[in-house]
């Protein structure tokens, strides 16, 4: 057994994983990494989106290294950081319009629970809606909006007032012939969570355009049009979470037979009803 594998089971917590596989990665470049006894793979993970552009991209690791050279960090919430003010920039000019402000934290689980927060010191609600098979990090507020048993299991109880509404995922409804509909029906599902599962007292719903984690189920085309109508009546948040990454659209094809939308960052932000808070997980770029 190799040393990096024994220290691994020694050292490293790995018990929210089925498994790591018994490959120990030495050096990569491009979609290709190689183990340490020089065996080539293909990484379809793409380091789990975190490195879209690449495994050691000469252009990310000259930039990574000129910032470096000059500076690593200096609390960018106390003093004026000119690399952060340009970012921040770019973002707005990318965004859908009249999002214009961002908050940098350190992950995904961050930017979920700091927008629960912005959205409940808006609205002056405190209610949740998620979907079902959704995941949105593991940390305590972000598992507690994740509709999925196999990351939350003895982690609870979780945070009160959150309710979930069924997937919008056509195979598996009542209607996979017709994915329109299964669009709206599954809309009109959310009605009725906020009206049974609440006490209307709902500050945003909060959905993965695609849902990553609970098997790449891509929604009908017409389903967030419909849920926006929804949230319009009850005067709730549309919080749609945004990975910015990309995603190839011949493998998403493969996946979910579907078209991919989310290619590279602009179109990942090519949103038909502007959400009132967009959540972003960046990759490397």
């Amino acid at each position: 057994m190799s040393g990096t594998i024994q220290k691994y089971k020694d050292y490293v917590m790995t018990g929210f994983m089925k498994s790591v596989a018994p490959i120990v990665i030495d050096r990569a470049s491009g979609v290709q990494v190689w183990d340490e006894n020089g065996r080539e793979y293909l990484d379809c993970f793409s380091g789990i989106s975190v490195v879209n552009a690449g495994h050691n991209n000469p252009r990310v690791i000259a930039a990574a290294k000129a910032q470096i050279d000059k500076l690593v960090h200096c609390a960018s919430y106390l003093y004026h950081v000119k690399p952060v003010a340009d970012l921040a920039e770019k973002i707005a000019q990318i965004a859908p319009r009249g999002l214009t402000k961002t908050f940098f934290g350190n992950g995904g689980a961050e930017a979920i629970e700091g927008a629960m927060k912005l959205a409940r010191l808006y609205t002056g609600k405190h209610e949740f809606i998620s979907l079902h098979a959704s995941f949105h990090g593991r940390s305590w507020g972000a598992l507690s909006i994740t509709g999925n048993q196999g990351r939350k299991k003895r982690g609870g109880p979780y945070a009160p007032g959150i309710a979930f509404a069924p997937a919008p995922y056509v195979y598996r409804s009542l209607r996979p012939n017709d994915p329109e509909e299964c669009g709206r029906q599954c809309a009109r599902s959310i009605d009725e969570v906020i009206r049974f599962a609440t006490s209307g007292d709902v500050a945003a719903f909060i959905a993965e355009p695609v849902l990553g984690e609970g098997g790449i189920l891509v929604p009908p085309a017409n389903y967030f049009r419909e849920v926006k109508k929804v949230l319009d009546q009850h005067g709730i948040l549309f919080h749609r979470q945004r990975h910015c990454r990309r995603i190839s659209s011949k493998r998403l094809h493969h996946a979910s037979r579907s078209r991919s939308r989310i290619q590279t960052w602009r179109p990942s932000f090519n949103v038909r009803r502007k959400p009132c808070l967009l959540r972003c997980r960046s990759g490397e770029y």
